[in-house]
């Protein structure tokens, strides 16, 4: 089941310089997000509850990405809404949060798109060395 908008997948992977995207490699790329925005807001829920806390605040959100380590930032910039605030949130809240502040969701949401260009970046440079225009869902590799 799709947690992320295709067409939105899609543009980040553009913008990651691919020419053309098959649908299945937009489908991989949104298993691989979903799955690690799950990783992610598991350690972050593990660290409010450390704190004493319910919420899960955007320091949670920091904490658990710095232990991941991915990149820090998102190549379109601060101002950008990659993903729907409610489908983010809602990945935190399968994850097991109670509440969810919207520092978090804001957060992880930069983070899943830094994440998701940076394996587009990874899956562009595969598919060009192959000698193709379209990336395919075996290009994708976390």
């Amino acid at each position: 089941m799709a947690v992320f908008a295709k067409a939105r997948i899609e543009a980040i992977m553009k913008g990651a310089g691919a020419e053309r995207v098959s649908a299945k490699s937009i489908g991989r790329m949104d298993e691989l997000v979903a799955d690690f925005g799950k990783s992610v807001s598991k350690s972050a829920i593990d660290f409010a509850k450390a704190a004493g806390r319910k919420t899960v605040q955007g320091d949670d959100i920091k904490v658990a990405v710095s232990k991941i380590g991915v990149p820090k930032s998102s190549p379109t910039g601060p101002k950008s809404k990659a993903f729907a605030k409610a489908r983010v949130e809602r990945v935190i809240r399968d994850a097991g949060a109670e509440r969810v502040s919207g520092d978090a969701v804001e957060y992880l949401n930069k983070q899943l798109e830094a994440y998701c260009y940076t394996l587009a970046k990874s899956a562009v440079d595969i598919a060009r060395h192959a000698k193709r225009k379209t990336i395919k869902d075996t290009d994708i590799m976390p």
